[in-house]
């Protein structure tokens, strides 16, 4: 089943390229060893998630830990 509210996107300042979905409008629920966390967009129940990524994708992980981690596959010009 998806997930059907809104969804905090936030980055972890400690972890460069570290990521994080929410259902929280505040980061006090994100793992306090990656903290900062710092929000920088949401996306409404009618919009698409960021990276192609589906809502009945990271529902799991919402559902059980309040948050979902991601990576940033690194652009070329990031990685030279």
């Amino acid at each position: 089943m998806a997930l059907a509210g809104t969804i905090y996107l936030y980055r972890s300042i400690k972890s460069k390229g570290l990521f994080c979905f929410s259902a929280e409008s505040k980061p006090d629920g994100l793992p306090q060893s990656l903290s900062p966390w710092r929000r920088f967009g949401e996306v409404s129940p009618a919009e698409k998630l960021p990276h192609g990524l589906q809502r009945n994708a990271i529902a799991p992980g919402m559902r059980e830990n309040g948050y979902q981690l991601y990576r940033k596959k690194p652009s070329r010009s990031e990685q030279n």
